[in-house]
């Protein structure tokens, strides 16, 4: 049996996705919690202490209690691997797992991409279930803080 189509018009050109500008996220975080080495890299836990949330789709602020249970691979790259809540204006929470890579820059900055996905229960906000995301990442070399943009694949 095969599945449903996904709301593709059958026999419609295989298009590029559009990206919507969902927000902008500007996280504060504490000195980075070192396990140590692992097998596959060194193993830290960044602290989420905090930050803002402004976009065309999503205000609110990010609160504190998160973190970051970040892997540096031996090549450099950073295995993002977050979890973290906000809180809209519109008073509901929003759980976020966001994962990806990020790679250093000269000046002790990484820069990367991720996969956000979110878990809301009010059903004004199911459309962050229902959709696929992307995001952009920045965590500055001071180490205090990270800034992100979400974008909805359309």
């Amino acid at each position: 049996m095969m599945a449903q189509n996904a709301g593709f018009t059958k026999g419609a050109p295989n298009l590029p996705p559009n990206l919507t500008h969902v927000a902008s996220l500007s996280v504060t975080v504490d000195p980075p919690l070192a396990i140590g080495r692992v097998d596959a890299g060194l193993r830290e836990v960044i602290p989420i202490t905090g930050g803002a949330l402004h976009g065309p789709l999503l205000t609110g602020k990010v609160l504190p209690g998160g973190a970051d249970w970040c892997l540096t691979r031996p090549d450099g790259i950073a295995e993002v691997w977050a979890r973290y809540t906000l809180a809209l204006d519109s008073g509901q929470l929003v759980s976020v797992h966001n994962a990806g890579l990020a790679h250093p820059n000269p000046d002790g900055s990484y820069r990367g991409h991720t996969i956000p996905q979110f878990e809301a229960a009010h059903p004004s906000l199911d459309w962050l279930r229902r959709s696929v995301f992307v995001g952009t990442l920045l965590a500055h070399a001071s180490g205090t803080q990270v800034d992100l943009e979400f974008y909805r694949l359309d």
